[in-house]
């Protein structure tokens, strides 16, 4: 009984969630803590080139596994799926990671202000620095709340096209 409920929720959406949050924490553990890149003195260099990083990484590496792993094929037939498109889903991509990477820097900056607030800290401390794992969960929210977004708004397209061809 127990081993059934527990495989309703390894399903294949759930797993390729736990293998982004791996891989999100993986990146930020190499480049945030592996390099100086995570002592900058301006922010925006950081979710530049982080958002640059986990971008490629997902691009080489994460997005084609899973594809691989769970038998995702691309959305579009073979002989529309051009050398521009996929350059423009690269991009897409790229801008996407960097994105979430800002939106990241700046949940981890109000966080940190409403706990200096509230435990009356110095403004010099981080009560949450950057880790990993946390990270990594960030990552992951931020990740489908866009891909949640994206069907919205797809959705209510293809809703006003309908309704116009009527």
């Amino acid at each position: 009984m127990e081993k059934r409920r527990f495989q309703k929720y390894l399903t294949d959406r759930n797993i390729s969630l736990i293998i982004r949050w791996w891989a999100a924490g993986a990146v930020y553990f190499f480049i945030g803590w592996g390099t100086g890149l995570g002592n900058q003195q301006y922010l925006i260099d950081f979710v530049v080139i982080l958002g640059l990083i986990m971008g490629m990484f997902n691009i080489i590496i994460i997005n084609p596994g899973l594809r691989m792993m769970f038998n995702i094929y691309p959305r579009r037939p073979r002989q529309e799926d051009t050398a521009w498109q996929r350059i423009s889903d690269y991009l897409v991509e790229m801008l996407k990671n960097i994105f979430i990477m800002y939106l990241i820097a700046m949940l981890y900056i109000v966080i940190n202000k409403s706990l200096i607030a509230l435990l009356n800290l110095t403004p010099e401390t981080v009560p949450l620095p950057g880790e990993p794992i946390l990270f990594g969960l960030f990552y992951v929210i931020i990740f489908v709340l866009i891909e949640k977004i994206a069907q919205k708004i797809k959705e209510m397209v293809r809703n006003f096209k309908a309704k116009k061809a009527e």
